[in-house]
């Protein structure tokens, strides 16, 4: 598998956010549309993509969508028959990140936010999140279940108002009744996620994702991002930051 390596130095954030540009699509798969705010029709997403405050992405049976927020590499993969709005905006060169989730599923890995939490609003339950790795699948007006894999997620019912913490290997059911309650994921709903990732390719990538947003000395100057097309061919994009 060929890799092409192209390097963007000496790139500030301001220029980064010149345009309120919040992040890039890293990987695209099958059915994915777009479309900005001020569109009225879906066109294809594309790898390499910048996102914008307000953008839609839906992905149809058999699509995949990747994105990554510029500012510290926070990853977003949204699975098949999903759709979701991108909201944002930067503040201290930091992005105050919101996703609103309309029904579908999507896995978020959550970079430790030094501005503010991480939102995300579905039609039943808001999450606010620090930094930590977890599932959702929205089923519309229907209600949602969140996976947790680490850290932690602060969930609330829209309804009721109530409530619950999500930890690792825990499952938070939310549902429009206002009941949100919270118990052991089993090996079945275990075997399930990771059979989605695998089904997208993502499960082998857990190294090259670990690359983003680190916070070790060497890399807190620069993002590494890595594209996908549809052939699984490669490009990482490495940006500098000053």
């Amino acid at each position: 598998m060929k890799r092409t390596f192209l390097y963007i130095l000496c790139i500030s954030l301001s220029f980064v956010f010149s345009n309120s540009s919040l992040a890039v699509v890293s990987k695209a798969k099958g059915n994915v549309k777009h479309k900005t705010k001020t569109q009225k029709d879906l066109s294809t997403a594309k790898i390499g993509m910048e996102l914008y405050n307000n953008d839609y992405i839906q992905t149809g049976q058999n699509g995949f969508a990747k994105y990554v927020y510029l500012d510290d590499g926070t990853q977003i993969k949204i699975h098949n028959n999903s759709e979701v709005y991108i909201r944002g905006e930067v503040e201290r060169r930091s992005i105050i990140k919101q996703l609103k989730v309309d029904e579908g599923t999507v896995k978020f890995d959550v970079k430790k936010q030094s501005v503010d939490e991480f939102t995300v609003i579905t039609p039943t339950s808001v999450a606010s999140v620090k930094g930590t790795s977890f599932w959702i699948d929205c089923n519309g007006n229907n209600g949602d279940k969140f996976f947790g894999e680490s850290g932690s997620v602060v969930i609330r019912n829209r309804e009721s108002g109530e409530k619950r913490q999500l930890t690792k290997n825990k499952v938070a059911n939310s549902l429009p009744d206002g009941s949100l309650k919270v118990r052991e994921i089993t090996p079945k709903e275990l075997e399930m996620l990771e059979k989605r990732e695998s089904d997208v390719g993502e499960s082998d990538n857990n190294q090259g994702d670990s690359q983003l947003g680190s916070s070790n000395q060497d890399s807190q100057n620069e993002i590494i991002i890595e594209l996908e097309d549809a052939s699984g061919n490669t490009k990482t994009i490495t940006i500098k930051v000053q």
